[in-house]
């Protein structure tokens, strides 16, 4: 109790220390309110600033040729590597949704049959006259002679009957040699 009377006596001979701490917190809570407009800005000139990129037309499978058309959308929305078209001959690697916004990663340039493989893997192309209905990105197994050569391997490219699928870079000497010999065979992953 005595030293909340002697902050009293304190204050009450120097009322000039009461008026500094009250400036103080007012500064205090101005430069916080600025802060906040300051932030406010900024998400404004982000939703305020435009760009056109390419959308998706409709559902795309992996290996569709691409349909899209341009749509502004404020940069905010707009995710990374996002592209501002796409070229005559480019598909699809992925799914792609009607109205999604095409990144890089879902284009497979117009560049043969490895550009719709994935970083590490290599291509090695297959004939099986068996094999219908064959689409790209469908995962298969090889076989030869009763034989796994590759366990997890992806369609990648269908040109007649040959299909070209990615392996891992240590099966593709298998697969290659099999595929060389016409004993190699798709296997269906369900």
């Amino acid at each position: 109790m005595q030293l909340a009377a002697r902050a009293r006596l304190f204050l009450a001979r120097r009322p000039w220390v009461y008026w500094l701490a009250v400036a103080m917190l007012a500064l205090g809570v101005a430069a916080g309110v600025q802060d906040r407009l300051r932030a406010v800005d900024e998400a404004r000139d982000r939703w305020s600033t435009v760009r056109a990129v390419a959308v998706a037309d409709h559902d795309h499978q992996p290996g569709d040729a691409l349909a899209t058309s341009s749509v502004v959308l404020p940069v905010a929305a707009i995710p990374p590597n996002a592209l501002d078209q796409v070229t005559a001959g480019d598909r699809a690697r992925q799914r792609i949704g009607r109205g999604e916004i095409v990144v890089a990663v879902d284009v497979i340039p117009p560049a043969g049959p490895a550009a719709g493989a994935d970083t590490g893997t290599l291509v090695v192309p297959i004939v099986d006259p068996l094999a219908r209905g064959v689409r790209i990105g469908l995962p298969v197994q090889i076989v030869a002679e009763g034989l796994v050569l590759a366990d997890n391997a992806t369609v990648v490219e269908v040109i007649d009957e040959v299909v070209f699928v990615s392996v891992d870079p240590n099966d593709a000497h298998l697969v290659a040699a099999a595929a060389r010999g016409d004993t190699a065979s798709l296997v269906f992953v369900p």
